[in-house]
C-alpha cells in the first residue's frame, strides 16, 4: 500500500513528491509558479529559473541559457509535472500554470 502526502486535497505519494522535489530546476520552477501566481511562458519561466540561481533580473540572462533551460523544462520536467496535474502547459500558447500548489509542501520549496 503507497504512502501519502499530508500535503493537501490531492494526495500524491511521498514517493511522487520527492521525486518531483528531487530536482533543483524543478522545485525553482514550481516556487517561482506559486509565488507568480498566474501562468508563465515557458521561457519566462527559464529565465527567472536562471535568474534566482544567479541573482540576477530574468533580463540579464543570456538568451542561449535560457533557451537551453527552456528545452530542458520541455524535454524533462514538464512531463513529470503535468503528469502528476501538479501543473498544466498550454502548448498553444507555450504557458505552464500551477494548478495544484496544495500537493507540494511548501516547506520544501
Amino acid at each position: 500500500m503507497a504512502t501519502t502526502s499530508t500535503s493537501g486535497a490531492f494526495d500524491l505519494p511521498d514517493a511522487v513528491v520527492s521525486d518531483l522535489l528531487d530536482d533543483e530546476h524543478r522545485r525553482r520552477a514550481l516556487s517561482i509558479l506559486a509565488a507568480r501566481g498566474e501562468p508563465m511562458v515557458v521561457d519566462d519561466l527559464a529565465a527567472a529559473i536562471l535568474a534566482a540561481e544567479r541573482n540576477v533580473e530574468p533580463d540579464a540572462v543570456p538568451d542561449t541559457d535560457r533557451r537551453a533551460l527552456a528545452d530542458e523544462l520541455y524535454t524533462e520536467h514538464l512531463p513529470k509535472l503535468t503528469a502528476t496535474a501538479v501543473v498544466s502547459y498550454d502548448s498553444v500558447v507555450g504557458r505552464v500554470e500551477l494548478r495544484r500548489p496544495e500537493a507540494i509542501p511548501t516547506d520544501q520549496l
